[in-house]
């Protein structure tokens, strides 16, 4: 071996022996980082596998195409947000309202946190021609909020705070009202962009009022108990999406 092939051997990145999970993880967070910086048309695997440091096998061990990226990194960011609001709703004080209450709010809190983020699912949801992957984002994230959601409800059942003729049923309307959500948040995120954050977020809360109207029938409560209207938390996202 000659001197120019020695260093380039040890100036190359050595590959860290991990376990198969740690390789998807890293794999992940290395795929994560460059959609976000990037978005996705401009990224390619061969971008992720440099990022990452490994092979092509390595890579095609653990994933199939580029859409398996999207979906775990989808499931990982939901249950990011879920798992701190799962938090605060175990340290509240109160009933199952008063908990699924401040589940609802640390999960709005999240959301303003991740502008970034958040910019780039819903630049691919809202995208035209990207039904395809919005399926796919919308269906890695029910697949982990449906159970979190089935369990908050069954709880509000057990102690008497809700009253629902399906728990499934519910849980899973509560779930198509976030779909069919997509339309008005195309609009505010539209307005905000071009300059009318006010006007954009009350049309997200005016949303989200009407949502929680539903669900207080929906769980048998009183007018007024589920609380997702908080204009504030939405003009601070809708900021965070705009200036990302």
């Amino acid at each position: 071996m000659n001197t120019t092939e020695q260093k380039q051997e040890s100036s190359a990145p050595k590959r860290q022996r991990m376990a198969p999970d740690e390789r998807r993880a890293h794999i992940l967070n290395a795929a994560q980082s460059l959609f976000f910086a990037h978005g996705w048309d401009n990224v390619t695997i061969a971008d992720v596998l440099t990022q990452a440091g490994i092979s092509k096998g390595g890579f095609y061990h653990h994933f199939t195409a580029k859409e398996d990226l999207l979906d775990g990194i989808v499931q990982h960011f939901t249950g990011e947000a879920l798992k701190t609001a799962q938090a605060v709703r175990a340290a509240a004080k109160g009933g199952a309202l008063d908990r699924f209450n401040a589940f609802l709010a640390e999960t709005n809190r999240w959301k303003v946190q991740q502008g970034a983020q958040l910019k780039f699912f819903i630049d691919m949801m809202l995208r035209p021609g990207n039904e395809m992957l919005s399926h796919r984002i919308t269906a890695s994230v029910d697949a982990i909020a449906l159970p979190v959601l089935h369990d908050i409800i069954s709880h509000g059942v057990d102690e008497g705070a809700f009253d629902v003729p399906d728990i499934n049923l519910v849980a899973g309307t509560i779930i198509a009202m976030s779909h069919d959500r997509r339309k008005a948040l195309q609009s505010a995120v539209q307005t905000a962009q071009e300059g009318d954050i006010a006007e954009a977020t009350t049309r997200l809360n005016d949303r989200m009022t009407a949502e929680a109207a539903l669900m207080d029938r929906m769980l048998g409560l009183p007018q007024g108990s589920i609380l997702l209207s908080k204009p504030s938390d939405y003009r601070l996202m809708l900021e965070a999406i705009v200036h990302a």
